[in-house]
């Protein structure tokens, strides 16, 4: 018959061997739940993208011959030294005033402003889900 304290001993050692197991569990569980949700806001900068920036821009990988000609492309874009600010604040940067509203951020609309089509209304976190769209997109010299 087993001794107290050999039973003790025995149960403690379950019990770290319990609580280790469960901290890795915790710990995988999180790191794919992250996982998941970047690439879900990556596919939502993606549609975001596709629905509206391809009007203008060319979009690798998404329309190679659309957009307008004298449109930088994004991938000419990521070229520059300060592409992620500028994406980052697209919206105040000409012409998006024009065209692009951030809902619950951009100002009205000045009537001076020339309309080219219809308003395009976004949140802040489709700015976000763009940046993180356009951070997968490779340059030409990668």
């Amino acid at each position: 018959m087993l001794r107290w304290g050999a039973l003790m001993r025995i149960f403690k050692a379950t019990v770290q061997r319990c609580v280790v197991f469960l901290f890795i569990y915790l710990w995988m569980f999180l790191i794919s739940t992250q996982y998941a949700s970047a690439n879900e806001v990556i596919a939502k900068g993606r549609e975001v993208v596709r629905q509206h920036c391809t009007r203008c821009h060319v979009v690798p990988d998404m329309n190679p011959y659309g957009g307008i000609g004298s449109t930088p492309s994004f991938a000419a874009m990521k070229w520059l030294p300060d592409w992620e600010h500028r994406f980052e604040v697209f919206y105040t940067l000409p012409p998006h005033p024009a065209l692009v509203k951030i809902l619950g951020l951009s100002e009205e609309r000045v009537a001076s402003l020339p309309a080219f089509v219809a308003e395009i209304e976004l949140q802040i976190d489709d700015v976000e889900a763009i940046l993180a769209f356009v951070r997968t997109l490779a340059t030409p010299d990668q």
